[in-house]
């Protein structure tokens, strides 16, 4: 029997191994692009994590501090206030200077500083977070080259008169950007306590109010 009386009678046998031979070819095909499009993304997920190694090396980061202004006595002014015939609001205010230094390797720009202020009875209580209080806004700073620090004088105002045996709560949140266009935050606590407000301390037992991202 010559080839071609063969292939005639057994047509349909050459066609199904030939259609099997298809499939075959076309499930390794498969497999072979799911692998090396794995090995793709390995490598594109190594990348990405070098890149953000090594921006993280070269970010800016900013740490932040309140401190009383050198060239004012008076640091806080009780007073009243009143909108038309509404009643008569009393009101603390009181003047700190933030410090902001960058600790990191590229310039920082900061783009939004807030402020909160509150009156607190007896022991300093839980204040994980000022929401529900007003913000006051601030102006922005920038640019804060490495090693470099710049400060802006803050005027916090809470309703209430400030007492002797109570304490003014202080937080500050500053949001700020890198050469990387990354939005961080630094926020910081601090307490004004004793006779009209003789000290001022970083509220060290409270994590959440001092955090640096």
């Amino acid at each position: 029997m010559c080839i071609l009386d063969w292939f005639g009678k057994y047509e349909a046998v050459a066609v199904w191994i030939e259609g099997l031979a298809l499939v075959g070819i076309f499930g390794f095909d498969i497999w072979v692009a799911r692998r090396d499009h794995k090995e793709t993304l390995q490598q594109v997920k190594l990348a990405q994590d070098q890149i953000k190694i090594s921006q993280n090396a070269e970010r800016a980061w900013v740490l932040t501090e309140l401190d009383w202004p050198d060239d004012s006595l008076t640091k806080i002014f009780t007073g009243t206030s009143k909108i038309r015939d509404e009643p008569e609001v009393e009101t603390t205010e009181v003047i700190l200077q933030l410090f902001c230094r960058n600790e990191g390797k590229s310039p920082a720009w900061v783009d939004k500083i807030q402020g909160y202020s509150e009156i607190v009875e007896g022991k300093l209580r839980d204040l994980p977070s000022p929401s529900g209080h007003q913000a006051q806004q601030f102006l922005p700073i920038g640019p804060i080259a490495p090693g470099k620090e710049e400060h802006r004088n803050l005027h916090l105002t809470c309703l209430g008169h400030l007492e002797r045996t109570q304490s003014l709560s202080i937080f500050v949140v500053v949001e700020y950007r890198d050469i990387f266009e990354h939005r961080r935050v630094t926020t910081c606590g601090y307490t004004v306590s004793g006779s009209y407000g003789a000290y001022l301390s970083r509220q060290d037992q409270l994590p959440e109010r001092n955090r640096n991202t």
